[in-house]
């Protein structure tokens, strides 16, 4: 039997449509043969109480040779007959067998190791306990409704590693976000190529700038919402196209403040010159994708937007002095720590020098930033609630 049969008769015991008698249907077969129940039973070579059990689902494991006998027997398909004698299973039985399909649930589709370690699940947590907060996460009331609304939307292999499990989680995570904000603008190309040259000075007001350029974003059909990094993915950002429209997401990725602009930037790249390309795929990953020809061409993209090599050169003379490099920053209207990240970086891939450790009194707290924009965080309870606020925060004019 393939095993979507076999889940299929799993998730039915719980219903009601299976009205079969198998009592019944036995003793109408004894009619129909002229045979009595002793005899049948012999020559099924089935003992009388085993047989009682299965039919009265007191069997605490019922014996599968018996089952297809009786199966034969009564010229049952055998696929009906196993979902009749499930839902005759006792309370005792269905529940194992239920937390048996919670089980495989929950190692089918999650890395439950990482996801205790990074404290979305409690190490205390029993498998019901586990299977609830999942579906409270994502806003399920069980895993049927979450197995239909989620059946693989975006992200599947048929052999999944852990890390591929993460990545899933952190893509279904954002898929349903912008499901349930669902912007009810429509995405206006035209509109993003002129608000994109207005955005470098907001990234100066640390508290309020970022808020008010995704509200700006929001306002032309493109969500942006924040979700946490997760390590075993490598996934920095993504861009996604919910119902015809651009959806971004950004990571604390390295938790510094100048890289959530930079990425903001090359997801908006993604969306100006890439949307067909992952309208078909439905979303795009940064940090873990084999397309490296539009990644490069988006970091380009950002760097330029920001801080040319060009700029660095004029730069690199005087950044330890924090006067020059402050008024430097001003005439390029951007905030002061972009000029300092975007030094190291072409000081790294230029002449191979580090100097990643230095200027970290220049970096503000980049969760400043994100504050008003209320992340989603593996700490939030429900995805639904979260993504209601952050809704209501872009919709604010």
């Amino acid at each position: 039997m393939k095993e979507s049969n076999i889940d299929n008769l799993l998730k039915s015991i719980f219903s009601d449509d299976e009205n079969f008698d198998i009592r019944n249907e036995f003793e109408q077969k004894l009619i129909d043969y002229n045979i009595s129940k002793t005899k049948a039973l012999l020559l099924l070579n089935i003992d009388k109480d085993v047989f009682e059990q299965i039919i009265n689902g007191t069997a605490k494991q019922p014996n599968l040779i018996h089952v297809v006998k009786i199966a034969e027997f009564l010229e049952i398909n055998i696929d009906k007959f196993i979902k009749v004698v499930l839902n005759n299973q006792s309370k005792e039985n269905i529940g194992t067998i239920d937390k048996a399909r919670k089980a495989t649930f929950l190692l089918k589709n999650f890395d439950v190791k990482t996801l205790t370690k990074l404290g979305f699940f409690d190490k205390n947590y029993e498998t019901n306990d586990l299977v609830s907060r999942v579906l409270t996460f994502f806003g399920y009331s069980s895993i049927q409704e979450f197995e239909d609304e989620l059946i693989e939307p975006l992200y599947s292999r048929t052999k999944r590693s852990f890390s591929d499990k993460m990545k899933d989680f952190w893509i279904k995570s954002a898929y349903q976000s912008f499901r349930i904000i669902d912007n009810p603008n429509e995405y206006d190309r035209n509109k993003l190529k002129g608000l994109i040259i207005k955005i470098k000075p907001y990234s100066q007001d640390v508290k309020e700038g970022l808020l008010t350029v995704c509200k700006a974003l929001y306002n032309i059909g493109i969500t942006v919402i924040f979700q946490d990094y997760l390590s075993t993915t490598q996934v920095r950002g993504g861009t996604f196209i919910v119902k015809g429209k651009p959806c971004i997401v950004l990571t604390d990725f390295n938790k510094k403040y100048p890289t959530i602009w930079f990425t903001l930037l090359h997801e908006l790249h993604h969306v100006l010159f890439d949307f067909d390309l992952i309208e078909t795929n439905s979303f795009h990953l940064t940090g873990d994708d084999d397309l490296f020809l539009i990644e490069e061409k988006a970091d380009s993209f950002a760097r330029d937007f920001f801080m040319s090599e060009e700029k660095f050169n004029y730069i690199k003379k005087y950044i330890n002095n924090p006067y020059l490099v402050s008024k430097f920053a001003e005439q390029n209207e951007i905030h002061v720590s972009i000029v300092y990240s975007f030094f190291t970086w072409y000081q790294d891939k230029l002449y191979g020098k580090n100097y990643h450790a230095a200027f970290k009194e220049h970096y503000p707290n980049y969760k400043e930033a994100l504050n008003k924009l209320n992340p989603i965080s593996w700490d939030n309870q429900s995805i639904k609630e979260t993504s209601k606020k952050i809704k209501s925060i872009l919709e604010i004019k």
